[in-house]
């Protein structure tokens, strides 16, 4: 009885507010300091690597910076098992801040100034910004797994704490992109970096100050519970989640249209943040500082995106208008050839509202669809398997597909940047890469959305077969079939 009334009761206790309250803070100061990062390197090396190869190492640095993520989260799982999750996380950011301290040092003493890089080869990037991508996955893994530590599995008090969360971070990263403007600007693309060791340490030791709740579901806790002969080691388990999501994905129609609709979306969104924005800035623009109004516009965008899916949720059954959309919206980026460039500062402004616009369309599509891959994975015909869950398995196979995607495209692409930049001409590389490969990739997105049954209408309602609601006790059996899934779900989810 004791555990119902727990269930139904959704407001914080003190403890719970404390702890979310500090979880916020943190967060709030790692996402204004991490905007100045990627924009930061990608300026490093068009600048400090050899000219014909310059455009091409950016997506290289960003590829590896995803794929190091990607393991680092795997791996971080083990932790979750041995340490508290606010002491993991804390540790990410000390480790993080760190790493951009040794760069600035680096730069400094090699006779850097806020004018000028110090002399030192471009290749220390790799060693520097491969171990941040790492720190980033034991980051994103973590944070997706501490807001159960501090108010337990009640649903509604986990909706709650994720709402507000969501909200704070992206109106961190929103002012952290545009303040970060003016300090590349004085600054250079490396001193800029100072806000990484100063905000990151002061969230590790907000972060320190969370307290622990012995009560609370953990994976300490369960770890003690359950016998060593019976556990998996995680990369099996993820790896196993990708080849059970590829068959999943690919066996049925309602889903085998994502890898259209919703990863192809997430390399475009990620390419354009990391390699568009950047390369037009320092190329055409000639101020590199201006990538940030850009990217704090995609922000903004994004925390619009959320709100227009929450404020029409149930008007859109589906997530086929919103990825449609995100394909229409895709066309803003024709600007990038044609729009002259009288003003560098009133191009950028006169981009800042068709950026919204872009962010807008890609997060309103991939927040349902993320919503709408969990609620069709209660089918009846896909049960939870070997330690993994059907939602761990997709997950798991439609982040691995982002990352080979993303990497297949965007070494290429670079080459095709570095060829047109040493003719001389490099607004026909973003006629061809921003306004023809994008326009292609937009009418793929669009096409896909035709692809699941009764989706020809405008505003496609569900469909009756795929409308199945598992009932409370299979429910229950799952999460108790599921293991380690949880964890390979918040890798594949962060």
């Amino acid at each position: 009885m004791s555990n119902k009334n727990n269930a139904r009761d959704t407001t914080f206790s003190h403890d719970e507010k404390h702890n979310i309250t500090m979880f916020i803070i943190g967060i709030m100061c790692f996402k204004f300091a991490f905007e100045s990062l990627s924009s930061s390197i990608s300026f490093l090396a068009q600048e400090k690597f050899a000219k014909s190869i310059a455009l091409t190492m950016t997506p290289v640095l960003t590829s590896c910076f995803n794929i190091m993520q990607c393991i680092c989260s795997i791996g971080a799982a083990q932790l979750l098992v041995r340490f508290r999750t606010n002491v993991i996380l804390a540790f990410s950011m000390f480790c993080f801040g760190a790493l951009a301290l040794v760069l600035i040092i680096v730069d400094a003493s090699t006779g850097g100034k806020f004018e000028s890089q110090g002399n030192w080869t471009p290749w220390i990037l790799f060693p520097i910004y491969l171990p941040m991508g790492g720190c980033l996955g034991v980051l994103e893994l973590v944070r997706r797994v501490l807001p159960r530590d501090i108010v337990g599995e009640n649903p509604e008090k986990l909706k709650k704490m994720d709402a507000h969360v969501h909200i704070f971070y992206e109106i961190a990263g929103t002012s952290g992109a545009f303040a970060t403007t003016p300090l590349v600007k004085k600054m250079g693309p490396v001193y800029a970096l100072m806000l990484i060791p100063i905000l990151f340490t002061a969230a590790g030791f907000i972060w320190l100050r969370i307290k622990h709740n012995p009560n609370a579901p953990s994976d300490i806790n369960r770890n003690k519970e359950t016998d060593s002969s019976d556990r998996k080691n995680i990369f099996y388990l993820y790896f196993y989640s990708v080849k059970r999501g590829a068959q999943i994905v690919f066996s049925e129609r309602r889903f085998i249209w994502l890898m259209g609709g919703y990863v192809l979306p997430f390399v475009f969104h990620r390419f354009i943040e990391n390699v568009i924005f950047p390369t037009f800035a320092n190329q055409v623009l000639k101020e590199k500082s201006y990538s940030y109004i850009l990217l704090g516009a995609s922000n903004f965008g994004e925390l619009l995106g959320a709100f227009v899916v929450l404020l029409f949720a149930s008007k859109v059954a589906t997530p086929l208008p919103w990825v449609r959309f995100d394909a229409v919206a895709l066309m803003t980026l024709w600007i990038f050839p044609f729009l002259p460039v009288k003003s560098a500062l009133s191009w950028a402004l006169s981009a800042l509202p068709l950026m919204i616009v872009l962010s807008m369309g890609w997060a309103a599509g991939d927040v349902s669809l993320v919503a709408y891959i969990q609620s069709r994975l209660h089918s009846v015909n896909i049960q939870a398997d070997a330690g993994t869950s059907p939602l761990g398995c997709v997950m798991a196979f439609l982040y691995s597909s982002y990352i080979i995607v993303f990497t297949i495209l965007s070494i290429p692409l670079g080459r095709v940047f570095d060829a047109y930049k040493a003719a001389n001409n490099i607004n026909q590389a973003f006629l061809y890469i921003a306004g023809v490969m994008i326009t292609v990739g937009a009418v793929v997105i669009f096409a896909s959305t035709f692809v699941p049954r009764h989706s020809w209408a405008f505003n496609p309602k569900v469909d009756p077969d795929d409308d199945i609601a598992a009932s409370e006790e299979e429910e229950v059996k799952g999460e108790k079939e599921k293991g380690s899934v949880n964890l390979v779900e918040a890798i594949s989810m962060a």
